[in-house]
């Protein structure tokens, strides 16, 4: 059976002028084997970590088995895979000038990378970087360079490094994508029947995802909150309905989700500035005119006594 070899390399103690509180711990306990061409290779883990299976670009096919069940992924991919502790790899031999660098993590090195106890299994494509990252590894384990331990750890380090960070960056564009679906679906809601007022909690269970991922992200997508979002889809919807000039005040209320006209004029006045039935009365002085009541954008409303001065453009 072929035991991994360790890099784990502990600094050695010394004394410092500066207290060791102000150091950044910098360990993390790594192991590797090369495996290339006939050869194969049996392991016991010995502890839950995590396997990382990086492939030379030659390699077409990799098959490999964890306790008896075979597994085979596609080269140009990289698999990090949960194990347990105890758990049997087996590699038998492939075709010639096949090679593949296979790295064991402890669970404790990578716990706030992964939930602990995760059972997964994710495929990390190659890119140039880690491809050259690969080829530096399997190039140097094959000379007698001085430092060829400590070269080949800095790399598998690397290696590391990018594949989580590929990971997150796929995390994040999938969870975007998910959540922007989400925000479009309450938008959506909204302004589809606007008779009704939703509860941020009553959006978020309708659309699938919780109150507070809403709020933030319907923020951040548009701009405003989920409250001024559906305020401001309901006035403009009442302006329209009153400059149309076929309802009554009373009905837009009510085609607006109000039950009371008055909460209504006084949304409407403390959202644009200005009462509907002042709205209505400005539309009667203006009708005949040569103006589209759709380019009428009031700017100004002084209201002394019965006077109503007007700027409208």
């Amino acid at each position: 059976m072929i035991t991994l070899e360790n890099k784990h390399v502990d600094s050695e103690k010394y004394t410092s002028a500066l207290p060791l509180q102000s150091f950044n711990k910098l360990q993390l306990m790594m192991q590797y084997v090369i495996w290339e061409e006939m050869k194969e290779i049996d392991v016991l883990f010995p502890s839950n970590g995590y396997l990382n299976i990086l492939c030379s670009p030659e390699t077409s096919n990799f098959n490999y088995s964890i306790d008896e069940e075979l597994l085979q992924f596609k080269s140009p991919q990289n698999i990090i895979q949960h194990v347990k502790v105890g758990q049997h790899l087996h590699i038998s031999g492939q075709r010639r000038k096949d090679q593949a660098i296979i790295v064991f993590i402890p669970e404790s090195s990578l716990s706030n990378m992964f939930p602990s106890g995760t059972a997964h299994t994710t495929q990390v494509a190659d890119s140039s970087r880690l491809s050259l990252l690969k080829s530096r590894v399997l190039h140097i384990h094959a000379t007698a360079h001085i430092a060829k331990n400590l070269r080949i750890q800095s790399l598998l380090l690397d290696a590391l490094a990018l594949q989580l960070e590929m990971l997150n960056a796929r995390n994040e564009s999938t969870i975007h994508t998910v959540l922007l679906e989400k925000i479009v679906q309450a938008q959506q809601l909204i302004e589809k029947d606007l008779t009704k007022s939703y509860t941020i909690s009553e959006l978020a269970k309708a659309v699938g995802t919780n109150e507070q991922y809403l709020k933030k992200y319907f923020k951040q997508h548009l701009g405003k909150t989920i409250m001024h979002y559906a305020l401001e889809a309901k006035m403009l919807h009442a302006k329209k309905l009153i400059m149309s000039g076929d309802f009554r005040i009373a009905d837009v209320a009510r085609m607006t989700g109000y039950k009371h006209a008055t909460h209504f004029s006084m949304s409407f006045k403390k959202f644009f500035g200005i009462l509907p039935t002042s709205l209505r009365y400005c539309l009667l002085f203006f009708q005949g005119a040569s103006v589209e009541l759709a380019e009428f954008e009031l700017l100004t409303c002084i209201e002394s006594s019965n006077v109503l001065s007007w700027c409208i453009v």
